[in-house]
């Protein structure tokens, strides 16, 4: 006979085993893709699993490039900071690649890269000073306005050497925001490369029509039309 204070089998340890091991199983396939996706604003939640992914992967091996795919509008500066910090820090190469738009904090990620930088041709590309909050009495917000512009010009150093473009060039630029297309990026050496937009070549819009001009071409030449329009006018005549 049981005790009155017998636990019960724990039958869910098993089943909560079972969903582990698939959550794992899933996080080794990831890691293996060497594919970081950064996705959304720069908030903790975002750039953190970025950061443990780059690391872990760099743990795997050391040699094989990572590809860091972005579509971003920013968010907080120094969480940008962190994560260029960690491609900086490890020995694998991180190739930044642009999809959809890099802007603010997620465009010096971009240009930081430290493998190939590339950029989707239709992408958008914005770089400018950081929003700045400060509260409180006069003396803090003249401290804090300081440390802004401390940080504005650390983005200026950073951005110069990511680009090789002067300083007093980009005090200038960054004054605003500055919008780029991929190809001007290139130009301006934030990115080495541009994926062209590839239509391809099955494309029922290009492809069909010239099957269709091909059809007809030969069609005439072996005077199938003739027979058609001759046999529909003899079919109306009737």
């Amino acid at each position: 006979m049981s005790k009155k204070n017998d636990k019960p089998a724990d039958v869910t340890t098993p089943i909560a085993n079972a969903k582990e091991a698939e959550k794992a199983d899933k996080a080794e396939k990831a890691l293996a893709t060497r594919r970081v996706f950064l996705f959304g604003r720069l908030e903790n939640e975002v750039a953190m699993p970025v950061i443990k992914k780059l690391l872990r992967m760099n743990d795997r091996d050391k040699n094989l490039p990572i590809d860091l795919l972005i579509n971003s509008a920013g968010g907080n500066g120094y969480n940008a900071d962190a994560i260029i910090g960690v491609m900086h820090q490890i020995q694998a190469p991180v190739n930044t690649i642009c999809l959809g738009h890099a802007l603010s904090g997620a465009c010096e990620i971009l240009a930081a890269g430290t493998g190939r930088r590339s950029a989707y041709e239709f992408s958008t590309i914005m770089f400018h000073q950081t929003l700045w909050e400060a509260d409180g009495d006069i003396t803090n917000l003249e401290i804090q306005a300081k440390q802004g512009q401390k940080f504005r010009e650390a983005q200026i150093e950073l951005l110069s050497r990511c680009t090789n473009k002067d300083k007093k060039t980009l005090r200038h630029d960054i004054e605003r925001d500055f919008y780029l297309s991929a190809k001007e990026a290139l130009e301006y050496g934030i990115i080495d490369e541009v994926i062209p937009h590839n239509v391809p070549k099955n494309r029922d819009r290009n492809g069909h029509k010239q099957k269709v001009n091909a059809s007809f071409s030969r069609a005439e030449e072996n005077g199938e039309i003739a027979k058609l329009v001759k046999k529909a006018d003899e079919s109306k005549a009737t």
